[in-house]
């Protein structure tokens, strides 16, 4: 059995920048509120770093997977969406592997497209058990592999 799950050095790099972010957002509103005239960096800030803030935290709590392969059968875990689906290996229409060249390296990611047209992923670098999850299909799905 293959668990595919976000990496902890993912997890806490999104972590301390939101931290970061929150950290702005709160002493820019305590400033803005105990100043009778503030100055624009202080609204700039209010305006920038609260709407970052939430939108960074709901990407990456209804973004969060976790991903067990067992047996030709896939099951995908969202536990903040409270939602779970489950497909079989004959229902899978094709597999890649895409990678990226970028200035830290390669970037590369397992994309798997089923037959209904549903699309998912995991990357080498956010997630667990990467080359299992790429060996295995290699193993068992060969045929449909796309290049």
């Amino acid at each position: 059995m293959i668990n595919a799950k976000p990496k902890i050095s993912t997890l806490f790099s999104v972590g301390v920048f939101l931290v970061i972010a929150y950290s702005v957002f709160v002493y820019s509103l305590i400033q803005y509120l105990q100043d009778p005239e503030p100055n624009m960096l202080t609204m700039i800030l209010i305006v920038t770093t609260g709407p970052i803030g939430i939108v960074i935290t709901l990407k990456s709590l209804f973004g969060l997977k976790y991903m067990e392969i067992s047996k030709e059968k896939f099951c995908l875990n969202y536990p903040f969406r409270f939602k779970k689906e489950m497909f079989a290996g004959k229902d899978l229409a094709f597999w890649k592997i895409d990678k990226i060249k970028t200035l830290g390296g390669v970037y590369e990611e397992l994309i798997w497209k089923t037959k209904s047209g549903r699309q998912f992923s995991i990357s080498k670098q956010e997630h667990t058990e990467y080359d299992k999850a790429r060996n295995y299909m290699i193993k068992k799905f060969k045929k449909l592999q796309k290049t």
